[in-house]
């Protein structure tokens, strides 16, 4: 490799082939980013680049304007195996953090999985801050749970607006207050409420006029799997395990097998002991990370003064 034609440029249509030979050597090949490659280059809101070496692109991200481009979403960072080591994802979150900057973005957040060392030590690195963790279980070969002493709750679906509506009747319900969904975060606003809504279905369960659970799932097809992804706030195990019976068996009455489930850390006992789930088959923590940009966020608060 010739160091001295690394760079940084933007990416385009013609490097679809680099991005998803990138893809094809991780995971197996089934990162989500072959889903969302057209969509990041026609979306103006989005800004991705890559690291060019020998002629082709080996490192890929995504900066995002997200909530009215207060907050700048990085996801989708990807290094080619052959080129890890060579400092190009540093080199690229430097780029895309530099990039914000000059957006004028207040903050810059992603996620990453606590099993991720190099993403943690490289967010660190570049000044970024642990806000928030939730826990994400994936299961495979799931069926309807049976025998079951739970009844499925008195759930209905919401409305983006009217699930917005409930959930500020409870805000101890969702930590930080910040919405975590398929591997993104948003401030839990209308406008994010609306913007899940485009994808999600939303259900929530009241009592005594208060929010007791919320959820928000939907059903991601790849080119060989059929998974619900489900996030779920509750504010007790009942209500909890209620909403969880809820989606498996939406899952299994659609012919899903697996499920991606996101959901607060204290309720994995009350999940683990209840056997409505089999083992999960992969399970960790996801981090939520945020660097605040003090010059923009100064000159924001200088213009409402």
């Amino acid at each position: 490799m010739n160091t001295a034609q690394v760079t940084i440029r933007k990416i385009l249509a013609s490097d679809r082939e680099d991005v998803l030979e990138i893809v094809r050597q991780i995971w197996g090949g089934q990162g989500y980013l072959p889903l969302v490659f057209d969509e990041w280059l026609r979306d103006p809101r989005c800004h991705t680049f890559g690291v060019e070496a020998d002629s082709r692109i080996v490192a890929v991200g995504n900066l995002r304007l997200v909530e009215r481009g207060k907050t700048g979403w990085m996801e989708g960072l990807r290094v080619h195996p052959e080129y890890r080591k060579k400092g190009f994802a540093r080199m690229l979150t430097n780029h895309l953090v530099s990039l914000g900057d000059s957006l004028g973005v207040q903050r810059l957040r992603y996620t990453t999985g606590s099993n991720n060392r190099a993403s943690l030590k490289l967010a660190k690195e570049a000044g970024f801050a642990r806000i928030l963790k939730m826990r994400i279980y994936w299961y495979q070969n799931i069926k309807a749970p049976k025998g079951s002493k739970l009844t499925r709750p008195p759930l209905k679906e919401f409305a983006p607006k009217a699930a917005y509506n409930s959930s500020r009747s409870n805000p101890a319900l969702i930590p930080r207050n910040v919405l975590v969904y398929d591997w993104k975060a948003l401030d839990s606003t209308l406008q994010a409420f609306t913007e899940i809504g485009k994808t999600h279905s939303i259900y929530a369960s009241e009592r005594k006029m208060k929010l007791e659970s919320l959820s928000f799932g939907y059903k991601r097809l790849g080119s060989d799997y059929k998974s619900w992804n489900f996030t779920l706030y509750a504010s007790n195990p009942k209500s909890f395990l209620s909403q969880f019976l809820n989606h498996a068996t939406t899952a299994s009455d659609n012919g899903l097998t697996s499920m991606a489930f996101t959901f607060k850390p204290k309720f994995q006992e009350a999940l683990q002991t209840s056997k409505l789930a089999p083992k999960p088959a992969y399970k960790l923590h996801v981090i939520l990370l945020e660097k605040t940009l003090e010059r923009n966020t100064n000159q924001e608060k200088a213009k409402h003064r």
